[in-house]
């Protein structure tokens, strides 16, 4: 099995390996991919932190089912502030391309995708 570290382990070499191997492409794809994948990066982790923090403090008191959704809508909106921000970034800066910063951001999900595929792998199924 794997976890949220591996997770993100995967993302920051991912992000570093294709964004090194897109240097020698074009510059701007390279920084695109580099704010995306970083950005990725630091959404997944707050998203890590913000739900331990959640389980932690249901696990102290009961937490009603309107405190958790309110503080699970804030985690949400502070993603995709960033979200939005990078993109937003890529979008105006000449010197970054957008389709590298939007492909950027989907890192973690092709680090879910090889942990899963490597499991496979390795079970046998």
């Amino acid at each position: 099995m794997f976890d949220e570290n591996h997770i993100l382990r995967t993302t920051l070499i991912l992000t570093l390996v294709l964004s090194s191997c897109a240097l020698f492409w074009k510059i701007p794809v390279a920084l695109g991919l580099l704010l995306g994948g970083l950005m990725s990066f630091l959404t997944f982790r707050l998203m890590i932190i913000d739900a331990t923090r959640l389980l932690q403090n249901a696990a102290k008191n009961p937490v009603d089912e309107k405190s958790a959704y309110r503080y699970s809508f804030k985690s949400f909106l502070k993603r995709y502030i960033l979200y939005s921000l990078a993109l937003i970034v890529g979008l105006l800066n000449p010197s970054l391309s957008f389709m590298a910063t939007f492909a950027g951001l989907l890192v973690p999900r092709l680090a879910i995708y090889y942990h899963m595929l490597s499991g496979r792998i390795k079970r046998g199924t």
